[in-house]
């Protein structure tokens, strides 16, 4: 594979979200942002402004036309998993759409399929999973250096553990190695019988023995907490420290030159929200490039939607566990109506021409919109 080919990318749903991708399409330089599609004119008017390049009312019509090597469908939960296939059997070689990817297991099982049973790099979410730290410090970890993960923390209070959720649960898979899921235990903050997104917790028992637990409730440890043998990782995602040990109940000294490269601050290092979309771009170039799996792919994404299920499943039986694959793949959980639906419909004219707008208005080099 030739590293200097530049990507042909056309994007599906030019609204507030579509705005932020757009920009790290140009600002990649082995992406070319050609064409976009929206059956929404006001949204594609706004967009047109910003971005030169050709536009249809109808995806299929850009799929069909425009030759392209990624597809970027950026929209409502609803209708993305069937534009998501539709791309795939348009044969490009990568998808990259947004979070939550599906509200159900069957819908992400059958994305999953359309698209690897086709040799196609299929990513999913503007994610923190994305950003270089977390896999320096997993490189470090494959070396050896301290050792086995023992256990991971997720500190994420959250109303969404599928909608923004999936991003503390994606980057605690990372840390497990990716391993499957044997089983969970797992609990509901409000309705456990309600299919709607809503604040869960539990533990979680890889099969290479490293355990998760998400923990609920706010504290003031925020964000993930990588516990090996000799050494510890946190991050609140956009800062974090690194320590390291040689015993149980030893001193353990932080390696304060760690993330130098990611801007060495006191606390450890922040980093530009946008990174992690920056981070997803050239994930999905390197793809196509390599042959290899996105840093967050849809397979992820899907595995992430079954842990949420399970924690869900497992309150509706008592606390039990629930073991995995989970049989029952008509499981769902419906996002909040701003994910699972269009914006507009949702919020109103009114309050979204804002939103639109101020995505227009940020500066392609800017920090991507959450």
């Amino acid at each position: 594979m030739n590293t200097e080919t530049t990507y042909r990318v056309g994007l599906i749903g030019t609204g507030r979200k579509g705005n932020g991708h757009a920009r790290g399409y140009v600002a990649n330089p082995r992406t070319e942002l050609v064409a976009a599609a929206d059956p929404d004119p006001s949204n594609l008017a706004i967009f047109l402004e910003r971005f030169a390049v050709e536009s249809y009312d109808d995806y299929h019509e850009m799929l069909r036309v425009e030759g392209l090597d990624i597809a970027a469908p950026i929209l409502p939960v609803k209708p993305n998993p069937g534009v998501v296939i539709d791309c795939a059997r348009a044969g490009v070689k990568a998808i990259y759409c947004e979070k939550p990817m599906a509200a159900s297991l069957d819908e992400a099982d059958r994305m999953v399929e359309e698209t690897s049973s086709r040799g196609i790099a299929f990513a999913s979410g503007d994610a923190y999973r994305n950003m270089p730290q977390h896999w320096k410090v997993k490189a470090l970890i494959d070396s050896g250096e301290l050792g086995p993960v023992q256990s991971i923390n997720l500190y994420q209070p959250t109303n969404e553990i599928s909608g923004g959720g999936c991003q503390g649960l994606s980057v605690l898979r990372l840390f497990a190695d990716d391993a499957d899921v044997e089983w969970v235990t797992g609990w509901c903050a409000d309705d456990p019988w309600s299919d709607d997104d809503q604040n869960m917790g539990g533990y979680i028992r890889f099969a290479n023995g490293i355990e998760g637990y998400v923990h609920t409730k706010p504290s003031p440890r925020d964000g993930i907490e990588v516990v090996c043998e000799k050494g510890v990782y946190h991050t609140g995602w956009y800062g974090g420290h690194l320590w390291r040990g040689t015993s149980r109940g030893g001193e353990f000294v932080e390696d304060a030159t760690f993330f130098d490269e990611f801007g060495g601050t006191d606390y450890g290092w922040v980093t530009p929200s946008g990174r992690r979309q920056r981070g997803g771009i050239q994930s999905i170039v390197e793809a196509i490039d390599n042959g290899t799996e996105p840093r967050c792919s849809g397979d992820n994404m899907r595995k992430v939607l079954e842990i949420a299920i399970g924690f869900r499943e497992s309150h509706r039986n008592g606390y039990s566990a629930v073991r995995f694959p989970i049989e029952d793949r008509s499981l769902k959980i419906l996002p909040k109506p701003g994910r699972l639906l269009n914006k507009k419909e949702v919020y109103g004219e009114e309050a979204y021409a804002e939103m639109i707008a101020g995505a227009a208005e940020k500066p392609i080099a800017g920090a991507a919109l959450d």
